[in-house]
């Protein structure tokens, strides 16, 4: 059942998954698992992750999303222009996220004013970011620190963007090869108060007890790839059959920890 952003986040208290995906055969993974726990899940795709273009992979991802048995939202996670999230819009996406959070706020505001007209117009929802998520996907260990989410300026960017989630910098960080994470709980407490969903972004390798903490401080939706890649790449190097077989492995690899995932975070 494809839904909107807004139609797939739950109250306070409970978080949905948004898994990137790089390839249908994680996105039929994820699916898999989420019909299995009877929740709602969010594919997400990230241009700068590669895989497929965007106007390759999309008419794959609504067919299965049409097709599932629970209410599925396809996102545009870290778009980067205002023509990336046309582009998503006009293939089905029914979430977009225009990341303007290393823009200076007013520029950021502006941008996003705009995403947000352009997918009322398309029935989507629309996701900002305040503050910036540290972190990168290549091989070094990344050192730029955390520029934690301010509260006004969250709060004056909510009032005139009107999106429905917001992105916040709370400590975690992007990437494969994390820097410490040092998590700002009570920064958390008090932007929980903001009258929307926050988005958690860098979400792989925290605790169960992290994941819990958060979401009962206002986290209601929790990207994750890193994990999912490094768990595809283990099971890559272990493999032994024919490519089907590996590829069958991959896939129940990702199912089950997906499904791991969303029990925690639904709660």
């Amino acid at each position: 059942m494809l839904r909107s952003l807004r139609e797939v986040l739950p109250e306070k208290g409970r978080a949905v998954g948004a898994f990137d995906v790089v390839g249908l055969e994680w996105a039929e993974a994820v699916l898999e698992g989420a019909e299995a726990l009877g929740l709602p899940v969010i594919l997400s795709v990230a241009p700068h992750l590669g895989g497929p273009p965007l106007k390759a992979l999309a008419p794959g991802l609504r067919y299965l999303a049409e097709a599932a048995r629970v209410p599925v939202a396809l996102h545009l996670d870290h778009g980067h222009t205002l023509e990336e999230v046309v582009e998503a819009l006009r293939l089905g996406f029914t979430g977009v996220m225009l990341d303007g959070s290393h823009l200076p706020l007013e520029e950021n505001i502006r941008l996003t004013r705009l995403v947000v007209a352009v997918a009322r117009a398309y029935g989507a929802g629309v996701e900002g970011e305040v503050g910036v998520v540290p972190g990168h996907y290549g091989p070094e260990e990344d050192r730029e620190e955390a520029l934690y989410t301010d509260p006004e300026e969250a709060r004056r960017f909510l009032e005139e963007t009107g999106v429905d989630a917001l992105a916040v910098s709370v400590g975690t960080r992007h990437g494969l090869y994390k820097g410490p994470i040092r998590l700002n709980l009570p920064l958390l407490e008090t932007l929980g108060a903001l009258p929307v969903p926050l988005v958690l972004h860098g979400a792989s390798g925290l605790s169960p007890e992290e994941y819990r903490a958060l979401v009962a401080r206002g986290i209601r939706k929790i990207n994750l790839y890193a994990d999912l890649a490094l768990e595809a790449a283990r099971v890559l190097k272990e493999a032994q059959g024919t490519y089907l077989e590996t590829m069958a492995a991959v896939k129940e690899a990702l199912k089950g920890l997906s499904m791991a995932r969303m029990r925690l975070w639904w709660g």
